[in-house]
């Protein structure tokens, strides 16, 4: 007599449940605990910078007390150098003639840098046949095209504008190069198949997606742009801040140097903030456009 076998008992599988809806009032909840999360990060975030810069501080008064003025100046002298060179007009025709430098130099970076990086990255024969040039410029430190510029160029405005716009100008390149040529190729097959000529994929289609990676060339050539204007008028015609510090640290005049170096740092500062803010911008209007889609 033979047994029979028995089937195997199957597991129950637990019912499912699909999710709740979202609401009005869950979706404004969920709003506001995203803001008092954004809120309570930026507090932490000023809190931490404000206290790195009271230990910074404590520091010059540390150093100024152990090793002297030479070394490192009082922030009170400091402070009241900085007063006196604004209040006299020599830091703002200083900060003039460097703000000029800096942005016709890096105004025609961003021109050149962008221009080329489209045909480089839109064209990929053109950009495999000049990608070791560029990396090869890139990568040569700016400073050695100096004697060459002033050879060129003379000492002056002119001159100041090719240091800025050739240490400017690669950043953004290879960032524009590499955001046209990693553009979302589902659009590009798109507007293609919709027959887009080359200049409308060009500009509707390829530039708007690498704007992001345009911004992040931009916001890096400006970090750049502004150690190669004080490069400029460090090594050629002394003028504008670059002229400041040199002045200074020739006559050992620490105060008036550190108040020079402290306008140079809010500078980049400001610049770097502000395409950071513009980058920020372009990412939410991206994603607002996918949302939409």
């Amino acid at each position: 007599m033979t047994e029979m076998a028995t089937p195997p008992l199957s597991r129950a599988e637990p019912e499912r449940h699909p999710a709740p809806p979202l609401t009005d009032a869950s979706a404004a909840a969920l709003a506001a605990r995203a803001r008092q999360r954004r809120l309570r990060e930026s507090v932490t975030i000023i809190g931490v910078q404000l206290l790195i810069a009271l230990l910074l501080l404590a520091g010059m008064y540390a150093l100024n007390a152990t090793a002297g003025n030479l070394t490192m100046p009082h922030p009170m002298a400091v402070l009241n150098q900085s007063i006196k060179m604004w209040s006299d007009g020599t830091m703002l025709r200083a900060l003039g003639e460097t703000l000029t430098v800096l942005s016709l130099g890096f105004l025609l970076a961003a021109a050149t840098g962008i221009g080329l990086g489209i045909l480089l990255g839109g064209f990929r024969f053109a950009g495999r046949i000049f990608d070791p040039f560029v990396n090869a410029m890139n990568s040569t430190p700016g400073a050695a095209f100096i004697p060459l510029i002033i050879v060129w160029f003379g000492l002056y405005t002119e001159a100041k504008v090719v240091v800025v716009w050739n240490a400017a100008m690669f950043p953004i390149l290879i960032n524009t190069a590499a955001g046209i040529s990693n553009a979302n190729k589902d659009l590009v097959e798109m507007a293609r198949a919709f027959g887009a000529t080359r200049a409308n994929l060009f500009w509707k289609v390829m530039v708007p997606d690498a704007l992001p990676s345009i911004l992040s060339g931009l916001r890096i050539g400006a970090a750049v742009s502004t150690v190669g204007t004080v490069i400029a008028e460090l090594t050629m015609a002394q003028s504008g801040l670059g002229g400041l510090l040199i002045a200074a640290g020739n006559r050992f005049q620490m105060d008036r140097y550190f108040a020079v170096v402290i306008v140079l740092m809010a500078l980049g500062t400001l610049i770097t903030a502000l395409l950071r803010y513009a980058e920020n911008r372009v990412s939410r209007w991206r994603l607002t456009l996918a949302d939409g889609r």
